[in-house]
């Protein structure tokens, strides 16, 4: 099937979509194209396709030098995905939750994430996509600046201590079908060799317990975990840190630091 051809299907099956799944197929072909190419993709990559869905952009993967293993949960897309697949040695396509999904065998990784597990998604592939040398990910417009603020939530603090965040371009609503009510941005993430730190997952444990009261200043908050206020105190004094801070106001250095202390 031709790419013309492929694509008007696509944009046929709009009906099928599950809007529970957050599905929204890719039906411009240029876009998809231009997604996929930010991969840079050689014969030895191994790439995951996160949420394949209809394959707009397993399309160009399946053309590409590399090893792709297409996952989703919905299986009307895995029986789909098989068919148009079937004769591409290069294409693997797997029924597979991705934040059950072992992520070390890929050093690429792909994909459109739907809305309403972003932020699991994202989190899932800085704790174990440590082999992952770049991820291409599509979300809905209004997150990408929530993930760029550094101190905005602990996933943005550490987002931007594992990698660097690159904007690629916007994909508005309308190259989608069914036609979602937001705009779309494309970005990379390229990890740097601190996504390797065997203690990331306490840190990351850490500072989501310490950003739980966002209001209450880093005292209270470091309270509520070593049970002792003057132990709390005693530890940021040690620490030089100011007790009256709130958690966004502090970096990453002193989670760090903090995480050695107790």
């Amino acid at each position: 099937m031709n790419e013309k051809e492929y694509f008007e299907k696509v944009k046929s099956y709009k009906l099928i979509a599950n809007k529970s799944l957050g599905q929204n197929f890719l039906i411009n072909s240029d876009l998809a194209e231009k997604i996929v190419s930010l991969l840079k993709i050689s014969e030895n990559d191994n790439i995951l396709e996160i949420g394949s869905g209809l394959g707009s952009l397993s399309y160009f993967l399946s053309k590409s030098q590399g090893n792709s293993t297409l996952i989703d949960v919905d299986e009307r897309m895995l029986t789909y995905l098989n068919e148009q697949f079937k004769d591409n040695k290069n294409v693997v396509v797997k029924r597979q939750n991705i934040l059950k999904a072992d992520l070390s065998q890929y050093n690429k990784i792909i994909g459109n994430l739907p809305y309403y597990i972003t932020s699991g998604i994202i989190e899932k592939l800085l704790l174990d996509g440590k082999n992952a040398s770049i991820m291409v990910l599509m979300t809905q417009k209004e997150v990408y600046p929530k993930l760029l603020c550094k101190n905005k939530s602990p996933l943005s603090l550490f987002l931007n201590y594992v990698s660097e965040i690159s904007p690629a371009f916007d994909v508005g609503r309308n190259n989608f079908a069914p036609v979602p009510h937001v705009d779309s941005v494309v970005f990379t993430l390229t990890p740097n060799e601190k996504i390797k730190n065997s203690d990331n997952e306490k840190l990351l444990k850490l500072m989501k317990q310490l950003f739980l009261l966002k209001r209450k200043n880093i005292l209270n908050n470091l309270t509520t975990i070593v049970k002792n206020k003057e132990k709390a105190k005693e530890i940021l004094d040690k620490m030089g840190i100011d007790t009256n801070k709130r958690p966004e106001e502090l970096p990453i250095e002193f989670y760090i630091d903090l995480l050695k202390l107790i």
